[in-house]
């Protein structure tokens, strides 16, 4: 009897740790505190698809934000967050509160309009993999994910990266899987959709899910590290609901994406310590500058109401890759931790906008760069879009500058120098003002355009043609005229001709349009030095 009853209470002991473990297992994913789960115990695999969500929040924050930088984002969202039947989360009204803290006062209007499409991608991110079926509050757990996979925190372990010759000239570059997931983020949820034939590339999302989820399931044994005990076998991504990861159907409204193209000119130079601020007095051009851009989403399509996947692909493929670089500047105080001023958080709104603006001023401020006759901030921001990002933006030096073309001396400061160049041209096609040029690498000769050189267009709309692959012949070579040069790359090619009166450029692009430009200003400008990053927002 006595045997008996060691036994029962041996099993009886078992039990109840198992029961402790899966209990603490539970509260975990939850994102609440709990002590930590033995060494020697499991999570318990996840069956529904509540307990999917929950443990890949529960996972992610553990794998990529450190326990200091998970207390700091708690502490900043409850700082901002709206409180409704014991719930806290973020309006879109609270985000636009919390980014417009380092922003200043004359360009708050610039961060609540772009609001909503980042509430709408932040919360759709992070009901992943269900984005396109997200979550219906931007709760703690909902925003920290979203976070998270909008800002690559997770080091791109989510989702595949391409590796090629052009993810060395633009390294932060999004992949295909990538482009995709932000574009289903950014459109108007269309409600439940279920696929009756659901195929492996409408469960890739869920599938993904599951590997964070299970990544290290599995113990070693601590004197014999060959042995090793696998955890609970998890169902099969058929098991749950299809993550409909192919949804291209959708589309961003041009009312939502355009405020966010916006924001994205004012912050794209902060790497370089070129903030916001310093565009305050800058708005008209910044509002002509993000009219160009849009037209890159809209295929030329003015009159189109909403971006398309194919369009948003286009332009992040081979136009703007660059465009979205900005987004640590707007996001980065949520998770990069500063020192408290004081050794209690922020008891008011207006005291939590006054602690992020002092704590995230930027460390470093260079001078602004003195604007050309074409050559500006938002010039500038515009064509960091679409240039390598090692590019050292913060230090042009304007070379050569004139109302007219005098072609010797373009051809001299073109050739004379192996910095990087940059040739801008700006003038007329008709009524239109127009602004065309090309960016000439460190070593390259105008010559032969070598990689990675670039031939854009900034005005009246946003395109351009790189060479990061192996070099492709160009239509034309280098023309040695001492009245006309000729620039080309693939299949663009650009005419700069010196006349009797004004000057002229012609353009050809391998859409088979061409424009004649009558040109009332030039340009050559020199970059020199080694790229300056600022990581006072990574």
């Amino acid at each position: 009897m006595r045997n008996y009853s060691a036994a029962t209470e041996v099993l009886l002991s078992h039990i109840k740790l198992r029961l402790d473990a899966e209990h603490r297992a539970q509260i975990v994913a939850m994102g609440q505190v709990a002590t930590k789960v033995p060494q020697t115990e499991f999570l318990p695999a996840v069956q529904t698809r509540e307990e999917l969500q929950q443990r890949f929040r529960w996972r992610l924050s553990r794998l990529f934000m450190s326990e200091t930088q998970n207390e700091w984002f708690q502490t900043i969202f409850h700082a901002f967050c709206t409180e409704s039947d014991s719930a806290k989360f973020w309006t879109v009204s609270d985000l636009g509160e919390f980014m417009t803290s380092t922003f200043p006062s004359e360009l708050a209007f610039c961060v609540a309009e772009a609001a909503p499409i980042l509430h709408r991608c932040l919360l759709r991110l992070g009901s992943f993999p269900y984005h396109n079926d997200p979550h219906p509050t931007l709760s703690l757990d909902v925003l920290r994910t979203g976070m998270i996979i909008l800002l690559r925190l997770d080091r791109d372990n989510l989702l595949d990266p391409e590796i090629d010759e052009a993810s060395l000239v633009f390294p932060d570059r999004l992949s295909t899987q990538q482009q995709l997931l932000l574009f289903q983020s950014m459109t108007e949820p269309q409600g439940t959709f279920v696929n009756p034939s659901r195929s492996a590339a409408d469960d890739h999302h869920v599938g993904k899910a599951l590997e964070i989820i299970t990544y290290g399931n599995f113990k070693r044994n601590a004197r014999f590290p060959t042995a090793v005990t696998q955890g609970p076998k998890y169902p099969p991504v058929e098991h749950f609901p299809s993550s409909n990861s192919t949804l291209t159907t959708g589309s961003i409204p041009v009312e939502d994406f355009r405020p966010l193209l916006r924001l994205m000119l004012l912050t794209q130079l902060y790497v370089a310590g070129i903030d916001p601020d310093n565009f305050t007095s800058l708005l008209s051009e910044i509002e002509a500058a993000t009219d160009c851009l849009l037209t890159t989403f809209l295929n030329g399509e003015e009159s189109s109401s909403a971006v398309s996947f194919t369009t948003f692909s286009n332009a992040l493929r081979k136009l703007v890759p660059n465009v979205f670089l900005g987004l640590p500047r707007l996001l980065g105080p949520l998770h990069s931790v500063k020192t408290f001023p004081s050794a209690t958080p922020p008891s008011s709104l207006a005291e939590a906008q006054e602690m992020l603006k002092r704590l995230f001023t930027p460390s470093v401020k260079p001078q602004s760069p003195a604007d050309g006759l074409i050559m500006n901030l938002p010039v500038l921001s515009q064509l960091s879009m679409s240039l390598p990002q090692d590019f050292p933006i913060e230090a042009p030096e304007i070379l050569h500058a004139s109302r007219e073309v005098d072609m010797e001396h373009v051809k001299s400061h073109l050739t004379k120098t192996s910095k990087a160049r940059i040739l801008l041209v700006s003038g007329k096609t008709g009524q239109v003002p127009a602004i065309f040029g090309v960016y000439v690498p460190i070593g390259c000769s105008p010559a032969s355009l070598a990689k990675p050189s670039v031939i854009f267009q900034l005005a009246p709309i946003h395109r351009a043609i790189h060479q990061t692959g192996d070099l492709v012949p160009s239509k034309e070579s280098f023309v040695e005229d001492s009245s006309c040069l000729t620039l080309a790359l693939g299949d663009a090619t650009l005419v700069l001709t010196q006349g009797s009166i004004k000057g002229s450029l012609n353009a050809q692009f391998d859409d088979g349009t061409s424009q004649e430009v009558v040109v009332d200003a030039i340009e050559v400008l020199s970059f020199e030095g080694r790229f300056v990053c600022v990581n006072t927002f990574r």
